[in-house]
């Protein structure tokens, strides 16, 4: 495990595993809860051997357009991305799909103005992404820090 207390995925995922391997006592009631042919919880988040997470597809009807499919990850990064690209100089479009709502996976369709590639503002919309994702758990850390020493300072107080 990692010294800060939190877990990797492939540790979490071990632990989760080794929990329903025989541990503890038996069901009391004779049938699972869970269907037989559930497929695996992780299989919806990881990648299998071979499994690429973006595919990209050039899309011949629009000039400077590209349609990435991104497996593995659902509404959540691609609202994201579609906002930040919007937000972008040189995108003159930017949409997401989910083909299916049980496939985990979305498909981004770009065009720019033919000064940087599709592939760039994407790339581009994924860096400012993580850089606000950054400063967004770095400022929440610090207004949680200083809540907490607020009210240690008022449980003081008030004894």
């Amino acid at each position: 495990m990692m010294p800060t207390g939190f877990m990797t995925a492939s540790e979490a995922i071990a632990r989760d595993r080794a929990g329903r391997r025989g541990s503890g006592p038996a069901p009391r009631h004779a049938r699972s809860l869970v269907p037989d042919n559930v497929p695996d919880i992780y299989e919806a988040i990881l990648l299998g051997p071979g499994e690429n997470k973006i595919d990209v597809e050039v899309d011949t009807r629009l000039p400077s357009a590209c349609i990435f499919t991104f497996h593995k990850e659902d509404h959540t990064l691609g609202n994201m991305l579609r906002t930040r690209l919007l937000k972008t100089a040189h995108v003159i479009f930017a949409a997401y799909r989910v083909p299916h709502p049980l496939t985990p996976e979305f498909q981004l369709r770009v065009q720019t103005d033919g000064e940087i590639t599709p592939r760039q503002a994407v790339i581009n919309a994924s860096e400012a992404l993580i850089k606000d994702l950054g400063t967004l758990s770095r400022e929440f850390t610090k207004e949680y820090e200083l809540r907490k020493m607020a009210n240690a300072a008022n449980q003081q107080h008030t004894e």
